[in-house]
């Protein structure tokens, strides 16, 4: 009777140790970077001002036209570039709303940070500023950003509109909030 307790004793002892050296061995050969690695913060959050280039002309391989630029600061850091189907332009006596579909980039000199998709509505009230809100997700990143393919993206922003001799309001700048969650 006292062998066979021995061996049952001697048996979990050594499964105990066995599992205690592969926690421990297991632990150490696991790479670093991958166990203390931190997770993004939830949300990146910056603040833009744009100016208006659209008469420059400048369209993209899709047809959009670049209608928007300028610096975007805060947790991003670069310039901001939105390329979106032309809308019409807002009528001055009436309110109305336009739909619009954007790729948006942000540079840091010759490097693209992010870029995406995104797609909104502006209305115009008579005779005030535009807003405009839209959504969009992430679709391309450089390596500093890599943790950030495929979020959510909110822009959003007001857009001072300047009447025009055939009596249209033409976009001409603004400011606005853009973030990743």
């Amino acid at each position: 009777m006292k062998t066979r307790m021995e061996k049952r004793i001697s048996i979990s002892t050594i499964t105990v140790l066995a599992l205690v050296l592969m926690l421990v061995l297991g632990t150490v050969l696991v790479d670093h970077d991958v166990v203390w690695a931190k997770k993004p913060a939830p949300s990146l959050r910056s603040e833009i001002e744009y100016v208006n280039v659209g008469g420059l002309g400048i369209f993209d391989g899709e047809g959009r036209l670049l209608v928007w630029k300028g610096p975007i600061s805060g947790d991003i850091n670069g310039v901001i570039l939105y390329w979106i189907y032309l809308p019409p332009p807002a009528m001055p006596d009436k309110a109305r709303s336009s739909f619009y579909e954007a790729r948006w980039e942000i540079w840091d000199g010759d490097d693209l940070l992010l870029a995406g998709e995104s797609a909104g509505q502006t209305a115009y009230p008579p005779g005030k500023d535009g807003i405009w809100r839209g959504k969009g997700i992430v679709t391309e990143t450089n390596v500093e950003f890599a943790d950030w393919m495929g979020r959510q993206t909110y822009e959003g922003g007001n857009v001072e509109l300047v009447p025009q001799p055939s009596g249209d309001l033409i976009p001409s700048g603004g400011e606005g909030i853009f973030r990743i969650n």
